[in-house]
């Protein structure tokens, strides 16, 4: 199964304003549809993901993809390859 939305922003232009010619119509879905900021739909997704599996009791710790290591104990020196005159780099 595909979990997708899908809006048709012609019909939902004409659902808003039935009365537009379809020349008009035409030219707002095209303005709305090339001037949409898509970022938005994915806020409202990721709200929607970090409230949905408490209602559903899934647990999503550790589940992101995203490792954090932990820091060295130990500094590692690095190599500095033409090092800029100062008392920085001897």
């Amino acid at each position: 199964m595909s979990y997708t939305i899908k809006v048709n922003v012609l019909d939902a232009v004409k659902d808003f304003y039935p009365g537009l010619t379809n020349d008009d119509a035409h030219k707002i879905a095209e303005q709305i549809v090339t001037q949409w900021d898509y970022s938005d739909i994915y806020n409202d997704i990721s709200d929607q993901i970090e409230c949905a599996p408490n209602e559903l009791g899934i647990d999503l710790e550790g589940k992101d993809g995203v490792d954090i290591e932990e820091e060295p104990t130990l500094i590692e020196k690095g190599l500095v390859l033409n090092p800029p005159p100062s008392r920085l780099f001897p």
